[in-house]
């Protein structure tokens, strides 16, 4: 009959209850090498080493082909950037670059933008029909503005809610 007076240690379904608890013994009382010390104060130097060059480099901008395109402000609700023949829109909170707008501007009257080909929300989904804009990749880094003029994300599916132009 089994002795339930006290907890039992080790993986008793394993092994026998007295080999158990002996090798629970002999691995608690075992001494770890120098090479584990040596390996763990290897490892956090590795770990440190990354974290500084991850810091040093975080503030850089982006490599080519990023193009900065001037501070956040300078963007306002809407700039048109005619040498890269977009328009990036800064209303709604985030920063967008939208390929071939043409003559595309910002509505502030109905928060949206508009042509007179069309009505676009500021995601450049087009509204009532019209084709949706397409958008290079942005990115807003310590204040500036940086687009990638090489790629090119299409637009939504428009949709095809009827919405009249309140600034045209």
């Amino acid at each position: 009959m089994p002795d339930d007076s006290g907890p039992e240690f080790g993986p008793s379904g394993y092994l026998p209850e007295r080999a158990a608890k002996r090798a629970r013994k002999i691995v608690l009382r075992a001494p770890l090498g120098l090479q584990w010390v040596i390996a763990s104060v290897l490892a956090g130097v590795v770990v440190v080493v990354a974290g500084v060059l991850f810091l040093l480099r975080s503030g850089d901008p982006p490599p080519p082909p990023w193009q900065d395109l001037g501070a956040v402000e300078q963007v306002g609700e809407a700039r048109e950037v005619p040498e890269l023949d977009l328009l990036l829109v800064g209303a709604g909170g985030r920063v967008r670059a939208f390929a071939d707008a043409g003559d595309v501007e910002y509505c502030p009257a109905s928060n949206r933008l508009e042509s007179d080909a069309g009505v676009w929300a500021l995601t450049g989904r087009g509204l009532g029909g019209v084709d949706s804009l397409d958008e290079h990749p942005t990115l807003v880094q310590d204040g500036r503005v940086y687009v990638d003029p090489t790629r090119l994300a299409p637009g939504p599916p428009p949709s095809d809610d009827v919405v009249t132009p309140a600034c045209r």
